[in-house]
């Protein structure tokens, strides 16, 4: 079993080196996969790990989306032109080594020229790339798997079928929770590329805000991410389960939000206490835009902890549209996004539904009963959400039902 070293750039392909790194890891276990923030421990010099890793891995896959080329620096310098640039000097000693180094390319991602790359790398137009498609995602990686000569864990003896299920289970942590515990530091001499949003001190579940006793709003700075986009699918959301059926209703103005600061965004956190994580589940959460001509967005914050969260999201712009992302989206792009798409809603003129459903392993999301996207690698691991609205935004949440 060959070791894998992911090489990416945050603001182009995080979420999908996150994906890949899940997905490989559920299929050749943790140490034999690498990425930075998992793989490098509290307190070491990741200096030292990755000169490291980068001498003992087996292979690279270096993920290209279509800003990789182009992408600039905060001063306007083209990253790839910085000898200093982390993304560079990786690839640069893979090619050194002379190793398996394929490129992975991402949303339509052209191979680079050699015109377009520093001579150090130069090379890498020459090695053999793979697409990998936000809706051929499972197929793709499992072709790339085979592709490489990766051993699965799942043709391994019957032996190792406990590891493998305890890798599959780590593959299914959300990565905002490993990503909080893994501190990157920052290196000297103005080469750092691999640098983290600072956090907040996070509250602990026991400080968390109870459904009738909701935080005040608190206006909030956006910042960066870039996570896969993937296909939704048509089929409807409907509940066929025979369980008890508990309705919260938002009286307090705390969950009638207001925000006109471009960039930034308001939430009113709440907790669902009857929800039990472990068993299949649907919660409807009806929501309105309160601003005469569409809010910009607005919606639901899930696995919700201050400055770090997933969204389900309304844009009540031109009829309509949604998306499914990270609460860290803005810096260096639109809104990153799991999953996007056109959709009709009703916006300020009645109330929407977002629907959250566990169907056995699947996580399904639904926008008034029509699913738009399903996903068995994030988790909902919390009773913690948010009703938020962002930019220039006014909404309000009237309620949520939990079924199960």
């Amino acid at each position: 079993m060959g070791s894998v070293f992911i090489s990416y750039r945050r603001e182009d392909s995080e979420g999908q080196a996150r994906a890949l790194f899940q997905d490989l890891v559920a299929r050749l276990g943790r140490d034999s996969v690498f990425m930075d923030v998992d793989s490098i421990g509290l307190g070491r010099d990741f200096r030292a790990v990755l000169q490291e890793r980068l001498a003992t891995c087996d292979v690279m896959l270096a993920l290209i989306g279509r800003d990789w080329v182009d992408g600039k620096d905060k001063s306007g310098r083209r990253r790839l032109d910085i000898p200093g640039d982390f993304v560079r000097m990786e690839i640069t000693a893979a090619l050194k080594r002379n190793i398996p180094v394929t490129p992975l390319l991402l949303h339509g991602a052209q191979m680079p020229t050699v015109e377009q790359l520093p001579e150090d790398l130069s090379d890498l137009a020459y090695r053999n790339g793979f697409e990998l498609s936000h809706n051929r995602w499972e197929s793709d990686v499992q072709e790339l798997v085979k592709r490489l000569g990766l051993v699965a864990r799942n043709d391994t003896p019957s032996g190792a079928k406990t590891d493998a299920a305890a890798a599959r289970q780590a593959a299914n942590k959300p990565w905002f929770a490993i990503a909080g515990a893994s501190v990157i530091a920052v290196a000297v001499g103005g080469f750092l590329y691999y640098q983290k949003t600072p956090q907040e001190t996070l509250k602990t579940e026991k400080e968390a805000p109870k459904v009738n006793a909701p935080s005040p709003s608190m206006a909030k700075n956006l910042s960066d991410s870039s996570l896969i986009e993937r296909k939704p699918a048509n089929s409807a959301v409907s509940d066929r389960r025979g369980g008890q059926e508990k309705t919260h209703t938002f009286n307090s103005p705390d969950f009638q939000l207001k925000i006109s600061t471009e960039g930034s965004y308001s939430s009113s956190p709440f907790r669902v206490d009857n929800l039990e994580l472990s068993k299949d589940f649907l919660i409807n959460f009806q929501i309105k835009s309160t601003r005469s001509g569409g809010s910009t967005r607005y919606g639901i914050a899930w696995n919700y902890r201050p400055e770090d969260f997933l969204l389900f999201t309304l844009h009540s712009t031109n009829g309509g549209y949604y998306s499914i992302g990270p609460g860290r989206s803005r810096t260096y792009a639109p809104f990153s996004r799991f999953s996007e798409g056109i959709i009709s809603i009703n916006g300020e003129n009645n109330l929407d539904t977002l629907q959250m459903k566990l169907n056995g392993s699947a996580l399904v999301f639904a926008i008034n009963g029509k699913e738009v996207w399903n996903t068995t690698s994030y988790r909902l691991n919390s009773n913690q959400f948010a009703f938020w609205v962002a930019d220039f935004s006014e909404a309000s949440i009237k309620s949520y039902t939990l079924h199960q």
